[in-house]
């Protein structure tokens, strides 16, 4: 086994290990201010993607720029997204009996 199927090994089980670490701990009982916690282990795999499967640290300047910029509008989406149910208003009706 050479070097480059080592690391191609050891990430596909860095990957494996941090989804056994996001699924065992979405069944923690923990308080909504901590949920977001779970979270970490998602972006170390995001990270783990990007740096040992598709190179993104050794590519060209354009790569790492484009890279960088997914990651800055896909922020922007999913703050809008979750802007979204939180200022809605949420009005009482008054039940109206037939006779």
């Amino acid at each position: 086994m050479n070097k480059l199927d080592r690391r191609l090994v050891f990430g596909w089980l860095g990957l494996l290990a941090l989804a056994a670490i996001e699924f065992g701990g979405s069944y923690l009982p923990l308080p909504r201010s901590l949920r977001p916690l779970l979270l970490l282990p998602a972006l170390a795999m995001v990270a783990t993607v990007a740096l040992l499967f598709m190179r993104v640290a050794t590519g060209p300047a354009i790569v790492r720029s484009f890279a960088i910029a997914t990651v800055f509008w896909l922020i922007i989406l999913l703050g809008l997204g979750t802007l979204d149910p939180m200022t809605r208003a949420v009005y009482q009706v008054q039940s109206t009996e037939l006779p």
